[in-house]
């Protein structure tokens, strides 16, 4: 019964006549009055790239007079309604009914400017947009930018420009992010970048000696070059060890990923050796994952130079040497 009526409407409107370009008429109309075929055509290239054949509810069928005036701004130029109508109706675009002069279509748009609404949101962010109690999640779902398929914590973190601590941002993004997590946010402002660069914490060298970590905690850490000649730090590596000690032993002697064999393997040649700055003491192990993370984010912005090679500041993601950042 469904088929029939469709093909009956279908038969209906290919019968009616378009005057001067307008709109629908039923009778007394001269069919010379027809739109214009340049902006049929126009219509017809525009819709085949933008629109989608669909089924709509009423009230979310498209007005073909809205629909015109999209079109015109797509092809830069005047369009009539009725060009618009009858470039539809030939696509085989279901009209369910006729509003005055204008008709009513089941069309689904999808307009380059509104590519971010098709971005499925995962992660944080699909959490996020269903608890739109908050202010941040009711902005976040709006913004066409917002990193929707992002998944870690940094990444929301920059995109909110959080390092100046304006406005509650910064809180109210962690407060979500423990609320998804059950864990304390990673946030860079936990760590002190300061103490290493300010030398204001322990420096072991190669074959020193350092107490190992008591029971239940360990030590935050960053291994760093330093030129003494300029009294200059750069801090490469961040980790947690509960034996520092043994730890840098270890990275001097088996350093890893090809980044760090080539870093050491340069300061070996010049008879020098990387440092461990111990960051933070008795860090409870419950929490050393999160703070190794935030110290990671920390020293990452802190170690992006330029690059001369690069006539440019390196991904802030290249600033360490951490295989997984």
């Amino acid at each position: 019964m469904q088929e029939t009526k469709r093909t009956t409407n279908k038969t209906k409107y290919s019968r009616v006549i378009l005057e001067d370009g307008f709109g629908f008429r039923k009778y007394g109309v001269d069919y010379k009055s027809a739109p214009s075929p340049t902006q049929v055509d126009d219509c017809t290239q525009w819709l085949l790239t933008y629109a989608k054949k669909t089924r709509k509810p009423e009230g979310k069928r498209l007005n073909s007079y809205y629909l015109k005036h999209v079109v015109e701004r797509g092809v830069g130029h005047y369009i009539s309604n009725g060009a618009l109508i009858q470039a539809a109706i030939a696509q085989g675009f279901e009209c369910s009914l006729i509003d005055g002069p204008n008709a009513l279509f089941h069309i689904d748009l999808r307009l380059p400017e509104d590519d971010w609404k098709r971005v499925k949101p995962t992660g944080f962010s699909k959490f996020l947009f269903k608890h739109d109690h908050s202010q941040l999640a009711r902005h976040s779902k709006i913004d066409p930018t917002w990193p929707r398929q992002a998944k870690r914590f940094i990444d929301f973190w920059r995109y909110l420009g959080c390092d100046g601590g304006y406005g509650g941002t910064d809180d109210e993004l962690c407060e979500a992010w423990e609320s998804w997590t059950g864990k304390m946010a990673p946030r860079p402002d936990l760590i002190k970048t300061r103490v290493v660069y300010n030398r204001e914490c322990d420096f072991i060298s190669y074959g020193d000696r350092y107490p190992v970590a008591d029971e239940g905690g360990t030590y935050l850490y960053a291994l760093v070059d330093i030129d003494e000649e300029y009294d200059l730090i750069r801090v490469r590596y961040v980790g947690q060890t509960v034996s520092p000690s043994k730890r840098l032993t270890e990275h001097i002697k088996r350093p890893g990923s090809i980044d760090r064999v080539k870093w050491i393997g340069q300061m070996l040649c010049t008879d020098t050796y990387p440092q461990m700055a111990i960051i933070r003491r008795g860090v409870a192990l419950s929490e050393a994952d999160i703070l190794e993370k935030a110290a990671i984010y920390a020293f990452q912005s802190c170690e992006t130079r330029w690059d001369d090679k690069l006539d440019g500041f390196p991904p802030l993601d290249d600033a360490l040497l951490n295989i997984d950042k």
